[in-house]
């Protein structure tokens, strides 16, 4: 049977991706991503968290999800422990016929009751009583996709019907139309969506939000039109969380310092002697970030306030370009140079060498150039707008 590790690994190689690369695209703890390629599942947390790392992690690797889920469950199957002790039990002992006779008559009582049971439940479904989550569950069709993750981003054909379990209902959610922007039917509505837009669904009428949606991307290049979605399960903790004041500048820069490992004083000190400036805003000129007597690798950080198309190319090698959404953060290693482009450049938090930035205003389409630069004291690490 075929490796799910080796074709994870296999993939990632094939796109020249690191695992740190992969890490940060994916979003997926490195640890995570290894124990996948490594087949060592037991240091992922729950059986959910792994189906839905391999799921994203696959779509990722331009590798079929589903093909990849039913390997794993392949393989766990395969690894479960065979009865030993009955396989080597040669001698059979005879029940008494009284008791053979009471087992039978259980067993009759038991399917009696049972066959009842699935009478009533019948009966009760066909008058629109609502049926149980698990029953529910079990009525998936060919052309639909049962989203039982707390969160995935998957490719999703027109006419696919996406069901969401909430409570004890199972609510569809129908692409009906894809075309510059996609339409989905859902709770006998029509729901329309751009790139890059997302909604807040209340799915079982109980004025709590159950499902954040997100459009990441629309392809039409083949015969059948195709979407990326975002799926999120929208739970008390996370409503809470994305609350005004949940969290502060001050808070936000200091989670960003402690993920360098540094302080600002520190992320000084990394850089060759590099001394730190104010706190600057975007201009139309080229602002100076730090300066130094010779270059040396610097980050950038970004927290995404609202969604936001991001393409960058860092040292003319790494490049990528996809959709964030509120809420998301990301960082880039830079040895030289990094060139950013952002469709909307006031929605992001940008932290270069442990100074804050701002790019420009919402809505605003902005490129920039960040590099360093020598001049006649030495060298300076400097940002500019892109021609």
């Amino acid at each position: 049977m075929e490796s799910v590790g080796k074709k994870l690994r296999e993939g990632r190689e094939q796109n020249n991706y690191t695992i740190e690369q992969a890490a940060r695209d994916t979003h997926i703890s490195r640890q995570y991503l290894l124990a996948l390629e490594e087949e060592n599942f037991s240091i992922i947390p729950g059986e959910t968290y792994i189906i839905g790392f391999l799921r994203n992690y696959s779509e990722y690797l331009s590798l079929n999800p589903d093909e990849m889920v039913s390997l794993y469950k392949s393989l766990k199957i395969q690894e479960q422990p065979l009865p030993i002790n009955e396989l080597l039990q040669t001698k059979s002992r005879r029940l008494p016929v009284k008791l053979i006779l009471l087992i039978l008559l259980i067993l009759l009582l038991v399917g009696g009751a049972g066959f009842t049971g699935y009478l009533l439940f019948f009966v009760r479904s066909a008058d629109g009583a609502e049926p149980e989550q698990g029953e529910a569950a079990l009525q998936i069709e060919e052309n639909e996709y049962l989203f039982q993750e707390e969160v995935l981003t998957r490719w999703f054909n027109q006419g696919e019907t996406i069901k969401v379990p909430v409570s004890s209902l199972l609510v569809a959610l129908k692409l009906i139309s894809i075309t510059e922007k996609l339409t989905i039917e859902v709770l006998g509505k029509n729901l329309d969506l751009n790139i890059g837009e997302s909604r807040e669904l209340d799915l079982n009428g109980n004025s709590r939000i159950d499902l954040r949606i997100l459009l990441n991307d629309i392809d039409r290049s083949e015969e059948t039109a195709r979407v990326n979605l975002g799926l999120y399960k929208v739970t008390r903790q996370s409503i809470q969380a994305a609350e005004p004041g949940a969290g502060t500048d001050e808070s936000v820069a200091s989670a960003e310092a402690e993920a360098q490992g540094v302080g600002v004083a520190d992320s000084t000190e990394s850089q060759a002697g590099v001394q730190a400036l104010p706190v600057i805003e975007s201009e139309k000129r080229a602002v100076v970030i730090l300066k130094a007597a010779e270059p040396g690798p610097f980050r950038i950080s970004i927290n995404f306030r609202g969604f936001c198309l991001f393409r960058y190319l860092v040292d003319d090698k790494t490049r990528e370009e996809r959709f964030f959404h509120k809420g998301e953060s990301f960082s880039l290693d830079v040895k030289k140079e990094a060139k950013l482009w952002m469709s909307n450049s006031g929605m992001l938090r940008v932290m270069i060498a442990g100074r804050d930035v701002e790019m420009g205003k919402p809505g605003e389409v902005a490129t920039r150039i960040v590099r360093w630069n020598k001049d006649a004291a030495g060298y300076s690490l400097e940002i500019t707008p892109a021609d």
